[in-house]
C-alpha cells in the first residue's frame, strides 16, 4: 500500500504544541498541505478536566483516551 502522506519541516510552536506541515494525498491524487501537531507542550483540558493526549497511537481511542501511569512497585 502507497504511503499518502509526507511530513516536512519547520516544526514550529505554538501556545502549547508543537505543529508541523504534512502533505496528504487525497484519494483523487491531488496534494494538500496542513499542519499536524507533532508534540504537546503543557497540560490539555478536556470537559474542564486535565487530559494528556498522546501524539500518536494505533487507533483512534489510543488518541483521545490514556491509560493512567501506575506507580512501580518495586
Amino acid at each position: 500500500m502507497k504511503q499518502n502522506f509526507e511530513f516536512d519541516e519547520p516544526i514550529l510552536y505554538t501556545t502549547g504544541a508543537f505543529i508541523q506541515p504534512m502533505k496528504l494525498t487525497k484519494k483523487n491524487g491531488r496534494e494538500v498541505w496542513l499542519w499536524v501537531v507533532a508534540e504537546f507542550d503543557g497540560d490539555t483540558f478536556y470537559d474542564g478536566d486535565v487530559h494528556n493526549p498522546k501524539e500518536y497511537g494505533d487507533t483512534k481511542e489510543e488518541l483521545l483516551f490514556t491509560k493512567p501511569e501506575v506507580a512501580n512497585p518495586l
